[in-house]
C-alpha cells in the first residue's frame, strides 16, 4: 500500500510540476535582396530606386553597395526610413564613360530581416536613371534575393 502512495504522489507531483508546452516564436531569417538596374546599352552613371516588401512582416537591416567599382559604395538612404520595410536609394558617379557600368549590373544589396513563414515579395521602382551627361536614360530594375549556397 506504501508503494502504491509513493507512486500515486509521483504521478501528482509530476503533474503540478511539468512546464508548459513552449510557445513556439515566430521564424526569424535574415536575406540579401540584390538589386540590378539594367541600362541597356547606355552608360549608368546615377539612379534611384524606390524598395518595399509587400507581404511580409519586414525589416530593412543594412543597405550595401553594387559590384561595379563606380557603385561599389552603399548608396544614398535616409537611416530612418530603413526602420520599416521601405527606403529610396540613391547613388551616382562623377567618373568618366569609360569606368562606368553598361548594360545589367548589380547597384546594392539591401539586407531584410524577416519574421514568420511568408515569403516575401519585393516591389522595386526605378524613379530616375541618368548618363554621365546628366540625361535621363531608360533603364529597368529588378529585386532579386540571393541565394545561399
Amino acid at each position: 500500500m506504501k508503494a502504491l502512495l509513493t507512486i500515486l504522489f509521483c504521478v501528482l507531483a509530476a503533474r503540478l510540476f511539468a512546464q508548459q508546452p513552449a510557445v513556439e516564436e515566430p521564424r526569424v531569417r535574415f536575406r540579401a535582396v540584390d538589386i540590378h538596374v539594367n541600362s541597356t546599352n547606355a552608360l549608368l552613371a546615377a539612379y534611384q530606386i524606390e524598395f518595399s516588401v509587400t507581404n511580409a512582416a519586414t525589416k530593412i537591416v543594412g543597405i550595401e553597395g553594387g559590384e561595379h567599382p563606380a557603385f561599389r559604395e552603399a548608396p544614398f538612404y535616409d537611416p530612418k526610413a530603413i526602420q520599416q520595410e521601405r527606403v529610396i536609394i540613391a547613388a551616382f558617379s562623377s567618373e568618366n564613360g569609360a569606368k562606368l557600368p553598361g548594360g545589367r549590373t548589380r547597384v546594392a544589396t539591401i539586407h531584410i530581416q524577416t519574421t514568420g513563414s511568408a515569403e516575401p515579395r519585393f516591389d522595386v521602382k526605378l524613379q530616375t536613371a541618368a548618363d554621365p551627361s546628366g540625361k535621363k536614360i531608360r533603364a529597368t530594375v529588378a529585386a532579386e534575393e540571393r541565394k545561399t549556397q
